[in-house]
C-alpha cells in the first residue's frame, strides 16, 4: 500500500482495487468484511471512510500527483468546485422528498438533483457541497432547501437554497470537517448540523450565525433530527450512541446504549411518539419517546449488513430501512409487522425517504441510483441513474434485461 502501482498489483488473491470498480475490490471487501478475515484486524474504519475509499476507486484510483493542479498544495473549497466533475456516476448519499412530496431531491458529488418521484423525470440541478452532498433537508413548509457537505480534512458546509428562485441565501461554516447530517427545527429557521469533527452545531439559517455547539459524542455525529414539536434534538454517532437533548437548554436527557457498532441515522414519527436508530451493527431500534427514561429499545429489527438510513412515512403508518446489502425494508410504523423487502437497489443503500403520498418509497444507492417502489403493491416503479452526463431513466420491470 505504499504506492498506488503496487496496490494495483496486489498480493496473492491479485489486484487489492480495480479503477471503477469500488464494490468488487478486495481493499474494500476486506475493509466492510464481505471477505474474510475483516480488516484492520483489532478494529473496524468507519462506514462513511470506508465510502470515501469506495468513491476513490469507483472515479479512477487516481491520486492527487497525477493531475495535481498548478497553485497552492492546499487548494480551497471553491478551487475544488470549479475542478474537473467525475467521470463515473458518484453515489446517491442523500434523499429527501419536498413537503408536498411533488421532489425528491438526490445528493451526489457536488450537486443535488431534483426529480419528479412520479416519473423519474430531472426536474433541476443545483451546485452543492463541494465534494460529496451528505446530507439534505427540506424546511417545513417547503421554502428552503439545505444540502450539507464538504471535502475530508477541510471545513464542512451546508448551503441554503431559497426553493422558489433557486437561489442561494446562506452559507454555514465552522464545522472543522465535512458534515454528515442535517435538521430543521420545526416551524422555526433555527437547523441542527452533524460532522466527523463529533459535534453537531445549532445554527440560524436565516443570518449563519452559530447559536450552540453541542460535544457530548466521542466519533463522528451521523444523524440528527428534531421532534416534531422541536423540544428535542437527537443525534447519531459513530461513538455507538445516539442521545437525546433538550432544544432549549441544550441538556443532555438521554443517552441511548443498545448498538454495539456506529448508530448511522436517527428519526422520529411525525407526532414524537417514536425514535428509530439505525446501526452499523445490523439492527435498527425503536424506542418510546419518553425523555429521561429511555433505558431500553421497544423493539429491534434485524437485517444482514449495515443498516445506513431509515425513514417513517409523514401519516406514520410505514418505516423503512436500507442497508449495505442492497436491502430495503419496510415495517408497520411501529416496526412491529413487515411489510415488504426489496432486492431491486443491487448495492449499497445510503439513504431512503417516504414521499408525503406514504405510498412512494425511495433509496439512494452507491452505484449512483434512485430507486423508486410502490408500498401499496410492492412493486418496483423505475431506476433512475444519476451520472454527470445526465439522468437515465429505466422501468424497474425493465432493469435486469
Amino acid at each position: 500500500m505504499e504506492t498506488r502501482e503496487r496496490l494495483i498489483a496486489g498480493g496473492r488473491h491479485g489486484a487489492a482495487l480495480t479503477a471503477g470498480r469500488g464494490a468488487k475490490s478486495l481493499l474494500v471487501q476486506y475493509l466492510t468484511g464481505e471477505m474474510k478475515p475483516k480488516m484492520p484486524p483489532n478494529g473496524a474504519v468507519d462506514l462513511d471512510r470506508i465510502a470515501i475509499i469506495r468513491r476513490w476507486i469507483d472515479e479512477g484510483a487516481r491520486v492527487d500527483s497525477m493531475n495535481a493542479p498548478a497553485g497552492p498544495a492546499s487548494p480551497s473549497i471553491p478551487a475544488l468546485r470549479s475542478a474537473p466533475v467525475a467521470v463515473h456516476a458518484a453515489p446517491v448519499t442523500a434523499l429527501a422528498f419536498s413537503p408536498d412530496g411533488k421532489q425528491l431531491a438526490a445528493g451526489g458529488y457536488r450537486a443535488v438533483r431534483l426529480l419528479d418521484p412520479k416519473t423519474g423525470e430531472l426536474l433541476r440541478t443545483i451546485p452543492g457541497p463541494a465534494d460529496q452532498v451528505q446530507a439534505l433537508a427540506w424546511s417545513g413548509d417547503g421554502s428552503r432547501l439545505a444540502a450539507a457537505g464538504g471535502v475530508p480534512g477541510l471545513p464542512g458546509e451546508v448551503l441554503i437554497f431559497d426553493t422558489e428562485r433557486w437561489r442561494p441565501m446562506q452559507t454555514l461554516v465552522g464545522h472543522l470537517e465535512v458534515v454528515c447530517a442535517v435538521a430543521w427545527k420545526p416551524g422555526s429557521m433555527e437547523i441542527a448540523t452533524g460532522s466527523l469533527d463529533k459535534t453537531a452545531r445549532i445554527w440560524d439559517a436565516a443570518t449563519g450565525r452559530l447559536l450552540h455547539t453541542i460535544k457530548d459524542h466521542a466519533d463522528t455525529v451521523f444523524g440528527v433530527a428534531y421532534s416534531p414539536n422541536g423540544k428535542l434534538l437527537a443525534t447519531a454517532s459513530g461513538d455507538r450512541t445516539a442521545k437525546l437533548f433538550d432544544a432549549v437548554t441544550w441538556r443532555r436527557t438521554d443517552t441511548l446504549n443498545a448498538h454495539q457498532e456506529a448508530v448511522t441515522h436517527v428519526a422520529f414519527n411525525s407526532v414524537g411518539t417514536l425514535l428509530a436508530t439505525a446501526g452499523a451493527d445490523k439492527a435498527l431500534r425503536v424506542w418510546k419517546v419518553d425523555p429521561g427514561k429511555m433505558e431500553n429499545p421497544l423493539r429491534s429489527l434485524g437485517e444482514g449488513d449495515a443498516i445506513n438510513s431509515c425513514a417513517f412515512s409523514p401519516d406514520d403508518k410505514l418505516l423503512a430501512f436500507g442497508a449495505s446489502n442492497g436491502t430495503v425494508r419496510l415495517f408497520g410504523g411501529d416496526g412491529a409487522s413487515s411489510r415488504r423487502e426489496w432486492k431491486d437497489a443491487g448495492d449499497w443503500v445510503y439513504a431512503v425517504a417516504v414521499g408525503a403520498d406514504g405510498d412512494t418509497v425511495a433509496a439512494g444507492t452507491q452505484e449512483g441510483r434512485v430507486v423508486l417502489w410502490s408500498a401499496k403493491d410492492g412493486k418496483p416503479r423505475r431506476i433512475v441513474t444519476l451520472s454527470p452526463q445526465g439522468v437515465r431513466i429505466v422501468p424497474a420491470a425493465d432493469s435486469k434485461r
